[in-house]
């Protein structure tokens, strides 16, 4: 909301937070991007006061400005449409000429960038000598929506016939197009078939890559593949199109392995094959093998480009053909090679893959009594035990299910104790529903002393709580917090080692555990004890400072109500930090802890000590121009001074 402004001239007093408010900061920073590249061009106003002017961006946009109940709006031609870059960058320009005292001119009645900002169109290639022929007619005739079947159906035979070879002639995807109808027509779908076959050779014959910051790349076309492919399948030649896929497959997995891209190689293959996984429905391909084809597709994609098969998998498909699929993949299983080029988490990873589609298989050919069994055999092979202690306690075996828990932890507790972490968390779960509230405590102490913090404390008392051992319980972690000493010889410790992990191992923690402490007392609400150890922390060396400015910020905000001073002073710290750091978008941190001390500072009624402050930030930090309009922003300073 614009604030006092003048009735004859809103944007004379814009300030840098009002523009903020409107477009936020990104689209500030691009705007000021585009205003000191000079790309606004034939600025001028309306009777009414608002801006209109064109700019240079990808294209030439019309864009307009203006100020409506004291709220700034926008209007423009690019895609953004409204509140874009190209509309800051208007502003920003008026203001410059506002501050040079630079007349601005009327803009004309029948000013061009009218009509295309009424219809919402981009300028698309305008002859500047057009524009002022339609300048001296008047012309304000809007523009028409083009109706293609309308003129098409209005013309002779003989000028569809010469416009289409016109099109032809001008654009080869025309020509290549009609040379695809002409050979379904006459039934030579093979010569079709390698058209589309040498089209896949080419279009992944190179790497995709993008290069965001020059916004420069290239990546391959695959629109009018996947428009050939659903052509050839809508003419009924599904296998063909099957066939072509398993080459899609092959070459853009290694195409979309060798790219340099966000995604988008990616992306446009899996565009195709979705229209493969459509034709693999309709293919004459017997029932198990169009199964095992969608199953290979799966395991074979490394790189996303199988969406289009959830189109697949949603069709009904039989149990015998599934039971026919479990059996193929289960030799697979059973023959299934460990290769010496191949590393031991590859292996374990592509067995692990294919015995989930054994299991799938399986659930899908009523063989249920089957999944259990294989699951313990390849639990060993792969680290599966997760999924094997899964399907045991949906079978309510809940004894077999803590067994394999134990076992499983056993095996991967050192070399994959991501694995053993997992097991540990349905360990307790299991315990949980059991009532065993002694035993939940022990595990919930050991991830406590393992990764010491806020939440591991919290949930260690809840559990302990339950157990009736709070008391002691706290009073053990706290001690471990100030002074890293494990509580496990101690008589009064009233909880056990579990045996599931390694309580002697931990972390190289230096005591006292000072953020720890102040995120407990912050969340007790012992504001002294905030105090206390937050002093502490001060006094002590930590290695590096990033990231903590967060952290500050909650202990500020606790002490705001209670201890303002102490709030404003470390609002302070941390918002100098930031500027010291001298680039803008540190600066808008910093901006984030000013307003807080603003804030506090005018509730508290401290006013001139606000502005004082700032003055001594302005002479201090005089040289950061984009520092400097931030405070502008802050302090409510028009852009335009004077």
């Amino acid at each position: 909301m614009l604030r006092n402004r003048s009735a004859s001239n809103p944007f004379k007093k814009l300030t840098w937070r009002d523009l903020e408010d409107w477009a936020g900061s990104k689209i500030i920073s691009r705007g000021k991007s585009y205003h000191k590249s000079r790309a606004v061009q034939d600025l001028a106003r309306k009777p009414n006061g608002a801006l209109v002017a064109w700019v240079q961006g990808s294209k030439r946009y019309a864009t307009e400005v203006a100020c409506e109940a004291g709220k700034l709006v926008s209007n423009c031609t690019c895609p953004y449409g409204a509140t874009c870059k190209h509309a800051v960058a208007v502003v920003l320009e008026y203001l410059e000429r506002l501050k040079n005292n630079i007349r601005v001119p009327a803009v004309a009645t029948n000013d061009r960038r009218f009509e295309l900002l009424e219809n919402g169109v981009g300028e698309q290639a305008w002859d500047e000598e057009y524009d002022e022929i339609l300048g001296q007619c008047g012309s304000e005739e809007k523009l028409k929506t083009f109706d293609a079947s309308s003129f098409l159906e209005k013309q002779t035979k003989a000028q569809l016939i010469s416009l289409i070879k016109d099109l032809a002639q001008r654009y080869s995807s025309v020509s290549e197009d009609l040379q695809d109808r002409q050979n379904v027509s006459e039934g030579n779908i093979k010569q079709l078939v390698r058209s589309i076959q040498m089209e896949i050779r080419e279009l992944t014959s190179e790497p995709g890559w993008t290069n965001r910051g020059e916004t420069e790349g290239s990546i391959s076309d695959y629109s009018r593949l996947r428009k050939r492919l659903q052509g050839l399948l809508d003419q009924g030649h599904a296998d063909a199109v099957v066939a072509l896929g398993k080459e899609l497959l092959e070459r853009g997995t290694q195409q979309a392995s060798m790219s340099h891209d966000e995604g988008e190689t990616s992306c446009a293959i899996a565009s195709c094959m979705e229209v493969i996984f459509k034709a693999l429905a309709q293919s004459s391909v017997p029932p198990v093998e169009k199964l095992l084809w969608a199953v290979d597709a799966e395991l074979q994609d490394e790189y996303e480009l199988c969406h289009g098969a959830e189109i697949f998998w949603k069709q009904k498909h039989s149990p015998a053909a599934w039971n026919d699929l479990a059996e193929k993949l289960m030799e697979r299983l059973n023959n299934f090679q460990h290769t010496t080029t191949e590393d031991c988490f590859s292996q374990k990873y592509h067995r692990d893959r294919l015995s989930d589609w054994v299991i799938h298989a399986l659930d899908k050919a009523g063989r249920k009594k089957e999944i259990i069994p294989l699951c313990e055999q390849e639990a060993e092979k792969t680290e599966s035990y997760q999924r094997l202690v899964n399907f045991l306690v949906r079978a309510q075996r809940f004894k077999e299910a803590e067994q394999w828990i134990f076992k499983g932890i056993n095996a991967t507790l050192k070399k994959s104790p991501g694995i053993a972490a997992g097991l540990r968390e349905t360990l307790r779960e299991l315990r949980k529903k059991n009532g065993d509230w002694l035993y939940v405590a022990s595990l919930c102490a050991e991830d406590f002393f393992q990764h010491p913090g806020l939440d591991s404390f919290q949930t260690l008392q809840k559990a302990a709580e339950k157990a009736q051992a709070l008391s002691a319980v706290r009073a053990a972690a706290v001690h471990f917090l100030e002074a890293g000493k494990l509580p496990y010889n101690s008589p009064s410790w009233p909880l056990f080692r579990t045996g599931t992990i390694d309580t002697d191992k931990r972390c190289g923690n230096t005591y006292p555990l000072t953020k720890t402490l102040v995120d407990i007392a912050i969340a007790e609400k012992r504001l002294e004890d905030v105090i206390r150890w937050y002093d502490v922390k001060n006094t002590t060396k930590e290695f590096g400072w990033w990231g903590n400015e967060s952290w500050e910020d909650r202990v500020a905000v606790a002490l705001a109500d209670s201890y303002p001073e102490r709030s404003i002073a470390i609002w302070k710290k941390v918002a100098e930090t930031q500027i010291g750091l001298t680039q803008p978008k540190y600066y808008a941190v910093a901006a984030r802890y000013l307003r807080k001390i603003n804030r506090l500072m005018i509730k508290l009624g401290r006013a001139k000590d606000w502005q004082a402050y700032v003055s001594d930030l302005r002479i201090a930090h005089a040289k950061k121009k984009r520092f400097i309009e931030i405070l502008d922003g802050l302090t409510g300073r028009p852009i335009v001074k004077g």
